[in-house]
């Protein structure tokens, strides 16, 4: 006889099955909680000492000084130079700068300058003519000036931005200005620069920033005003040839003068000397008769050529 049993109420409303009865890990009486714990407090205090180690540590490359801000001095005056230098950790700060030459291009062309899209300088001239002048300013900092550019300018971008991009910009401007245009593209364009390389040199110094010089590269003009200065430049080619042909006729004419003279002078003397000697046109023409023709006697009456008695 088979007994049966009635399910239980756990099965009949579908609740799990009790937990097994295999020991967890607290019944032990051992837990892995507190050395956790420890191994990420020990590496959070691993990491942070090796951050407060670097922050101490000042990498200066070659050609650059670092300047150190104290929080509580401000900005230090002694720049630090190439190599390894230590600060306190956290409490003070290094600016690192570039004391090469270093250069700011201003281009029409989008990918020329040192910002993308037409940079060049537009100013007008003295006649009132709209240019634009595309240019290379050269600068550097000197070691002793990187403190008071971090104080008075901030970081060295912040230096291209507040004063070497506006200025340069600003002097150029004004250098045209009080010239005509096409003093820019002749003889005058060296005036023009040294003029510009003077006034930048004054403006930078102010600025603790040393000025080396300003290339002007590429001068345009508004296509109106350069059709204009091509015609104008055709018109004078064609006056210089025309004078150069000019002269060349003269040239040529005083060439056929002085032939021309020197050719009568040698008659005159020749004749004069045929006169005084008239015995060398006989001599001439015995020199120039051919060889085969034959010499004979004349009659009385014919007047020989030559004085065969003489």
């Amino acid at each position: 006889m088979a007994i049966t049993f009635p399910p239980s109420s756990a099965k009949r409303s579908g609740a799990l099955p009790p937990p097994s009865s295999s020991p967890s890990p607290s019944s032990s009486g051992f837990s892995f909680s507190p050395l956790r714990s420890l191994l990420k407090f020990s590496v959070v205090v691993i990491i942070i000492i090796v951050f407060i180690i670097f922050d101490g540590i000042v990498l200066v490359p070659s050609g650059h000084a670092a300047v150190i801000f104290d929080y509580g001095r401000g900005v230090l005056e002694n720049e630090r130079g190439e190599g390894i230098h230590l600060k306190v950790p956290l409490w003070q700060k290094a600016s690192v700068f570039d004391l090469r030459t270093q250069e700011y291009t201003m281009s029409i062309a989008a990918e020329e300058g040192s910002r993308y899209g037409d940079d060049s300088v537009e100013a007008r001239s003295k006649d009132g003519q709209v240019v634009w002048v595309d240019a290379t300013v050269l600068y550097h900092l000197e070691k002793d000036n990187a403190n008071k550019i971090l104080q008075t300018l901030g970081r060295e971008a912040d230096m291209i931005q507040k004063v070497v991009r506006p200025k340069t910009r600003e002097v150029m401007r004004d250098v045209v200005s009080r010239f005509n245009s096409l003093d820019l593209v002749s003889e005058k364009r060296t005036e023009i620069s040294d003029l510009m390389n003077k006034e930048l040199a004054a403006s930078f110094q102010v600025n603790f920033i040393s000025f080396d010089d300003l290339l002007i590269r590429n001068v345009t003009f508004s296509p109106e005003f350069a059709q204009a200065i091509e015609q104008k430049e055709i018109a004078r080619q064609n006056v210089i040839t025309a004078q150069y042909r000019k002269e060349e006729a003269l040239q040529f004419k005083e060439k056929k003068i002085i032939e021309a003279e020197a050719e009568a002078e040698s008659i005159r003397l020749k004749g004069e000397t045929l006169r005084s000697n008239p015995e060398v046109i006989q001599l001439e023409f015995v020199q120039k008769i051919a060889d085969d023709i034959k010499w004979g006697v004349l009659p009385d009456n014919i007047l020989p050529l030559m004085n065969f008695g003489q």
